[in-house]
Formats: structure tokens, C-alpha cells, sequence
């Protein structure tokens, strides 16, 4: 029963502030902005995903996960060149473009 009240709340906060709208707007924002950047940089590759369940990959991956690191980007390594996005659903576009930025502004020697 608890588990059920549990749900309902967290579903009812969910339709209350429109999360899966955020979630919709921020998972495109995300991935024309990772295309665009793969393309303009080629620092990145491979953009993929479905919502904000994004991955992408780079040939840099080490100094990259680093860079993250450096300039407060949490992300997930999942593989040797594999970046993964698991975003909570309060993620903004505005929260996204902070990624975007990072990348924009990476630069292999930064130490």
C-alpha cells in the first residue's frame, strides 16, 4: 500500500510540474547541440539515444572525462571511448547547454 501512495505521489509531481515536457525539450536541445558539436569540433562521434538516455562517443575519451571533471560536468563513462547521459527529469535546457559549453570550450592541454 505504501509503495502505491509512494507512486501516486511521485506521479502526481511529475504531471504537476510537467517533467516529462521539461524532459522532452531538453532531450532534443541535447542532441541537436551533441550533433552540432560533433560536427563542428569532431571531438565527439557517434550521437545516440532515445529522451535524454543519450550516448556519444570520442577518440579522447581519457583528457575528455577530465575536462568533464574540471568544469563540473557529472557524466558516465560506459565503455573505453563511450559517454553516457542518465539526466534526472528536472534537467533544463539551460542545465544542458553547461555540456555544450564544456565541450565548446575544451581544450586538449588544459592541465
Amino acid at each position: 500500500m505504501v509503495k502505491l501512495l509512494s507512486y501516486g505521489q511521485t506521479w502526481k509531481i511529475i504531471n504537476d510540474y510537467n517533467l516529462l515536457h521539461l524532459q522532452k525539450d531538453t532531450s532534443s536541445f541535447l542532441k541537436i547541440e551533441l550533433d552540432r558539436i560533433a560536427e563542428k569540433t569532431g571531438l565527439i562521434s557517434n550521437v545516440r539515444g532515445y529522451g535524454t538516455h543519450l550516448g556519444f562517443d570520442s577518440d579522447h575519451s581519457s583528457k575528455l572525462m577530465r575536462w568533464f571533471h574540471r568544469t563540473g560536468i557529472n557524466i558516465h563513462k560506459c565503455g573505453p571511448n563511450t559517454f553516457a547521459l542518465r539526466p534526472s527529469l528536472v534537467l533544463g535546457c539551460k542545465d544542458a547547454a553547461q555540456l555544450r559549453e564544456s565541450l565548446e570550450n575544451y581544450h586538449p592541454n588544459f592541465e
